[in-house]
């Protein structure tokens, strides 16, 4: 961990993630029904009394001197976090670290200051190079027996914290805990451990990682299509009427079912999309292997229409299996591509 709590919190608060309101201090201040948190970049805090729930104004200034004078693990303390004091219903403890380019989640509801100690077959672990797939983390958590409406907000905060860290280059994200309190989520506290290595392009960080060929530009469509002729086809078209890429993306022929769903899980950050379009024609990849990776963002809830045109390779297949979903418009030329982003505008 090399950043304070308060550091942490600031790069989740820059992509609208519940935090509870918090103030940072570095000298003696009193607010009732506040937690106090002294700020280093070790573990430990509370058994170690770094944390405290003031009683009384004297229960404080004594906390307030012990760490003015006193150094945690050879560290001086320099802040203090304050926040308000939430009841908890249930906590949760989410993890996500990198070793070796292999991202993997891990989630409990097992959350606290004594997780290392609870039985870890109790956990969910997934590895995002062989297995990350919506119905794993949402049925783990339909059986924690909490509101539909809080695990799709956590499934919310899993997607957000893939994009933070493939944006800001992080080897951890640990939050512990994450608790559940009348219907909301908030994140109570967090570790972050930092790469510290230049940053790449986002689109060439996208690229690298998920193996296709990812653009990011300033519209609204976001184009998915296979091979360099049929992308700048779809390109040139959309652009001489007058659409707008948000993003475009040509799957390469090696493309996974599991890299097609962590594409969409980047996709759906994006708050300024109105259409996702899928142009695909089936060959080295077919429509039924783009159809699988593309069927789990349905366990999400998005505001984007999406447009689909399919030939060649078990397209036929793929279609009769998506005809029959909501916010899906089938399309079999461009024509009918155009009327629909005009009228929908």
């Amino acid at each position: 961990m090399n950043l304070c709590e308060f550091e942490s919190k600031k790069i989740l608060f820059k992509y609208n993630l519940p935090i509870l309101n918090s103030y940072l201090t570095s000298n003696y201040t009193y607010v009732k029904n506040y937690i106090y948190k002294i700020q280093v970049n070790l573990n430990y805090r509370k058994k170690k009394g770094g944390i405290l729930i003031p009683h009384s104004k004297n229960e404080l200034k004594v906390f307030y001197k012990k760490w003015k004078k006193t150094k945690f693990n050879n560290k001086k303390i320099k802040y203090f976090l304050l926040e308000k004091i939430s009841k908890i219903e249930i906590e949760f403890f989410l993890s996500f670290f990198v070793h070796d380019n292999n991202l993997t989640i891990i989630i409990s509801n097992k959350g606290g200051i004594n997780v290392e100690l609870e039985n870890k077959n109790y956990f969910l672990k997934l590895n995002i190079k062989t297995f990350i797939v919506f119905y794993s983390i949402y049925d783990y958590l339909l059986n924690c027996k909490i509101f539909k409406k809080n695990i799709l907000s956590i499934l919310n905060l899993v997607f957000k914290l893939y994009k933070i860290i493939i944006c800001n280059n992080l080897l951890l994200v640990e939050i512990n805990p994450l608790i559940v309190y009348k219907k909301k989520i908030y994140i109570l506290d967090c570790k972050i451990i930092t790469e510290k290595i230049k940053k790449e392009n986002f689109s060439d960080n996208i690229s690298n990682i998920l193996k296709i060929n990812y653009i990011k530009l300033k519209g609204n469509i976001c184009c998915i299509v296979n091979g360099a002729g049929l992308a700048l086809k779809t390109l040139d078209i959309l652009s001489f009427n007058n659409l707008k890429c948000a993003n475009f993306i040509d799957l390469s022929g090696s493309i996974t079912e599991v890299n097609i769903n962590n594409l969409l899980k980047v996709i759906l950050i994006d708050k300024k999309l109105n259409f996702l379009l899928i142009n695909i024609f089936g060959g080295i990849v077919s429509c039924e292997k783009i159809l699988i990776g593309f069927l789990n963002i349905f366990y999400y809830d998005f505001n984007f229409k999406i447009i689909i045109k399919l030939n060649g390779l078990k397209s036929k297949l793929a279609l009769k299996k998506i005809i029959i979903l909501k916010k899906i418009i089938i399309i079999k030329n461009y024509k009918k591509l155009f009327y629909k982003c005009k009228i929908t505008r």
